[in-house]
């Protein structure tokens, strides 16, 4: 018995050991998002072995990173086809503390709707066993249309015959509801294609938002992030961002104002309100998309309805208050 007792012991005090070499935690930045958005997860590493592990190609210093995740039927889901992800090159000091923030949607199929649940794990050559994290939930929601229009696409090259057929584009805003906060959307798509999907600001108490668009089919907002200052945005057909301010109350309110002769849209009243006076800075904490994603990535523009891929934004993305 007492033989048995201690055979016990050495094995559960062998794998707190082992489990001790790598330290894992995965983080994500939100626990609810719109279909396509982008989907931010936080690994980070912890090398407890002692010694450096190195991630390379040779068989001896081989070593991965990888998710698994599953629906809410508990049905794993499948990589995106040639979606491969390498941390080859990755090298850990002893003691040494890595984060690598990864955009899990653009190597899984999370474009449906539904719950999902997932968890990474590591493995290397070098480490007698794979480490794993918790597991997190998450929701991928379609979200609440509350304002849309369909605009058609200006003919901007001469060459183009008059006759043809306008191509037709949507915008829609929508909302989704995170704990007590309403988030707006902005989702620019057509028939075939997401453009864009991009998240625009928050519900201000009772405090509405103005959409306008112009005469090339370029979107205008005007989002309240308080009582008395409002966030200017405009974006291209494209989801190109082309104006980008902030305007507060003094002496008249700040409106969109559409010539219905010309049907140019411009910003009216109000004067420019600064970041860290008027309004809390709304980049603090934030990262470029760009610093996160390669070249080729930054450049991607939209994705097929009938295989999607995640929606890319090159511009600042919020990583979570845990990250």
């Amino acid at each position: 018995m007492f033989k048995s007792l201690a055979l016990a012991i050495l094995i559960v005090c062998t794998a707190a050991t082992a489990s001790a070499q790598m330290g894992m935690d995965l983080t994500l930045n939100r626990s609810m998002y719109m279909q396509y958005e982008p989907i931010y997860a936080c690994v980070t590493l912890r090398n407890d072995t002692g010694r450096p592990l190195v991630f390379g190609k040779n068989p001896k210093l081989q070593g991965f990173l990888l998710f698994e995740v599953t629906d809410q039927r508990g049905n794993v889901v499948p990589k995106r086809p040639g979606a491969e992800l390498s941390v080859t090159g990755l090298i850990l000091s002893p003691g040494q503390i890595k984060r690598m923030i990864v955009p899990i949607n653009r190597y899984y199929q999370l474009d449906r709707i539904g719950v999902y649940r997932v968890h990474a794990y590591v493995s290397h050559s070098q480490l007698p066993y794979e480490y794993k994290t918790k597991d997190l939930k998450f929701n991928v929601e379609p979200g609440v249309t509350v304002w849309k229009r369909s605009v058609g696409l200006p003919n901007l090259q001469p060459e183009q015959p008059v006759s043809e057929v306008a191509k037709a584009r949507t915008y829609s805003l929508r909302s989704i509801i995170e704990g007590s906060t309403k988030a707006y959307y902005l989702v620019i798509d057509d028939d075939k294609m997401i453009y864009s999907v991009i998240r625009v600001g928050k519900a201000v108490g009772y405090e509405k938002f103005t959409a306008e668009t112009d005469m090339l089919s370029r979107l205008h907002l005007l989002m309240p992030i308080s009582p008395k200052v409002f966030h200017y945005l405009a974006f291209s057909p494209d989801g190109k961002k082309f104006a980008d301010e902030y305007r507060k109350t003094s002496g008249t309110i700040p409106m969109l104002m559409r010539d219905p002769d010309t049907g140019i849209v411009t910003l009216l009243g109000g004067e420019t309100a600064r970041a860290g006076v008027d309004f809390a800075d709304p980049n603090a904490g934030l990262v470029r998309v760009a610093d996160l994603e390669s070249a080729d990535d930054a450049q991607a523009t939209g994705n097929p309805v009938a295989a999607p891929q995640p929606a890319k934004d090159t511009g600042l993305v919020d990583l979570g208050q845990n990250l």
